[in-house]
């Protein structure tokens, strides 16, 4: 299938900026509390159409897992955030075109969904791995309380101006 040239590109730099903020965010020592690479995935869940975005929310943790060894495979929270990415980049379009939402509302529903994801996979992978699943389960949900507020402060503020910016230059590209 073919689809906007733009897209392409801006999946492609979601994607890069999925790998390198959580290495940033380490070394300062804000590690997974603040999701670092959930940011650029609602992003392209906004942003990209969504099998490009997709591709894009899977694709960055296991890059990452590949390349970093973060996150890892075992434990296997490469595959929970995989899971997770999915999410954060197939919904927001959808829910905004069916639903008709703001994009604070629609990121507010994926974050409440996520959570939910987080906590059945995380522990359904303690009960395997033979750990207290309610204990694991709900600290993962609680420690990712101060990326969820960050993204929902900042996230509604920036979508709507990247993505006129994207709309500029599509129809820019358009007439060239």
């Amino acid at each position: 299938m073919r689809y906007p040239s733009f897209d392409y590109v801006l999946a492609g730099l979601l994607l890069s900026a999925a790998l390198v903020l959580p290495v940033f965010f380490h070394l300062l020592g804000l590690g997974s509390a603040f999701m670092p690479m959930f940011y650029p995935l609602a992003l392209a869940g906004f942003l990209v159409v969504p099998p490009l975005a997709m591709i894009v929310g899977v694709a960055a943790p296991l890059l990452s897992a590949l390349l970093t060894g973060m996150p890892p495979f075992y434990p296997p929270i490469a595959f929970i955030m995989m899971a997770e990415g999915l999410l954060f980049t197939a919904l927001p379009r959808p829910l905004q075109q069916l639903l008709r939402l703001p994009d604070w509302l629609a990121l507010l529903i994926v974050l409440v969904l996520d959570r939910i994801l987080l906590l059945a996979l995380v522990q359904a992978m303690a009960g395997f791995m033979e750990l207290p699943p309610r204990l694991l389960g709900w600290a993962a949900v609680v420690r990712g309380l101060p990326g969820l507020a960050l993204m929902l402060t900042v996230l509604p503020w920036i979508i709507p101006s990247l993505r006129a910016r994207k709309e500029r230059i599509a129809r820019h590209h358009d007439q060239e």
